[in-house]
């Protein structure tokens, strides 16, 4: 898995080597902001992953052509059946009690939220082309299916009118992000960006391949 995100960040780096221009691009300072889209692979239990198509906003203020600051905020655009593991909770309504019941199996789920902050340094490579590396701070959420859970549920501890069910929180990992790309200016406010994003969780590696158009004010 590694060898293949390995091949895909390469291929991104020689792109931005490949459709480098001599023509001169004045380069602009300042805010910016744009849209993408990417491929988000999410490994989950046992050694098992799901992959998510995700759409994005970037928000962001470029302080000189070395570094700037930039804030993500996306949604995943489909549902994929994922390995649930996890612990199912019934409360008596009379005194409270609570009793468990652990659960294994399959349900649908989808990328709610995913989130990053972080600082970016290019290198520039030509009047038109730089690489850059990223790092910072990023969170991803995926829900599960409220209908699905409630049902795989009733179905191991069975239903009673007397108690109230009560399931695990959805997955919602933060950590460490970090990542590498290439930015190709198209005119002087208009710019493309392909990259490699990682995130650390202790759930899991979250791997990203994106793809976005930006416009500098």
């Amino acid at each position: 898995m590694r060898l293949k995100w390995s091949t895909c960040l390469t291929s991104i780096i020689l792109c931005g080597y490949s459709v480098a221009s001599n023509a001169e691009i004045l380069h602009v300072n300042g805010f910016y902001q744009g849209i993408g889209i990417g491929s988000t692979q999410v490994d989950v239990y046992e050694s098992n992953s799901v992959q998510f198509t995700t759409l994005y906003g970037r928000f962001g203020y470029q302080f000189s052509r070395y570094f700037a600051l930039e804030g993500r905020v996306g949604f995943g655009l489909n549902k994929e059946t994922m390995p649930l593991n996890g612990v199912v909770y019934t409360q008596n309504q009379q005194d409270g009690a609570l009793t468990s019941e652990f659960i294994r199996g399959q349900i649908d789920s989808g990328l709610n939220l995913q989130t990053s902050i972080f600082v970016k340094a290019n290198y520039p490579i030509s009047s038109r082309v730089d690489v850059f590396f990223f790092g910072g701070y990023g969170r991803n959420k995926l829900s599960y299916d409220d209908g699905d859970l409630r049902k795989f549920a009733e179905a191991v501890i069975g239903t009673d009118t007397q108690t109230t069910l009560i399931t695990e929180q959805n997955y919602d990992e933060g950590g460490v992000t970090f990542g590498t790309g290439v930015d190709y200016m198209l005119s002087q406010r208009w710019q493309v960006s392909a990259e490699y994003q990682y995130f650390d969780t202790d759930q899991g590696d979250i791997n990203a391949l994106n793809l976005s158009v930006n416009y500098r004010f």
